[in-house]
């Protein structure tokens, strides 16, 4: 398997999990838990417990059920209540097992897919504007005590592009541009030197992918 990777990582994770699994995520939120900003917590929070998760019958269910157990740990430390809370997180989680995605999406993050010259959104946004130009989140990790969330899952192609971003595109965030090349020798995310002498073609076309995107309205 070679995954290229390029874009910014304030707000983001790619992380190796074994041979053949990758995980990767990109979040964004309101507020801080015990000092650290809370897409920071969530995002370690996940990666933690991603690394120590057994072997499950189900892929798309242990994904929905770690993320659902991360809700439940930033919901517990920002001291929330039926009234208010603290802080609260949008992240979209992708877990790549072989040639096979599994998403997770919560908030106002997104994901997007190119394959053969189109680009599909795989997220809706779940925040809406109050008219001032400000979002308010209808969903997001954190707000409630239990989250409700489906995961889907697709099967990649060599060629395709994943496409992770704070917000929506064509906004200016923090994202990660992933290029599936087909399932064959796993190999770490490297960075970007290591990109060019490995897959100088991948790495300029995910790049120009993303400028791409940013420039559509």
């Amino acid at each position: 398997m070679n995954v290229a990777v390029s874009g910014e990582r304030g707000c983001c994770i790619s992380q190796r999990l074994s041979d053949e699994s990758y995980l990767f995520a990109v979040a964004t939120g309101f507020g801080r838990i015990d000092g650290e900003p809370v897409a920071s917590f969530a995002l370690t929070n996940l990666r933690q417990r991603m690394q120590r998760v057994p072997k499950p019958r189900s892929v798309a269910a242990m994904l929905g059920s770690v993320v659902a157990r991360v809700n439940g740990e930033v919901y517990a430390r920002s001291a929330s209540h039926e009234d208010y809370v603290t802080a609260g997180a949008s992240m979209t989680a992708i877990l790549l097992l072989r040639d096979r995605a599994y998403l997770a999406h919560v908030g106002s993050t997104a994901a997007y897919l190119a394959r053969g010259g189109s680009v599909t959104a795989l997220t809706k946004n779940d925040a809406f504007d109050d008219g001032f130009g400000r979002p308010v989140l209808i969903r997001a990790l954190g707000l409630t005590r239990t989250l409700e969330m489906a995961v889907s899952a697709f099967a990649l192609t060599p060629g395709d592009a994943l496409v992770l971003a704070e917000h929506e595109l064509p906004a200016r965030a923090e994202r990660l541009v992933i290029t599936f090349t087909g399932a064959r020798e796993a190999e770490v995310p490297v960075p970007a030197e290591a990109h060019l002498r490995q897959s100088i073609l991948t790495g300029v076309l995910a790049t120009a992918l993303f400028y791409a995107m940013l420039s559509i309205r």
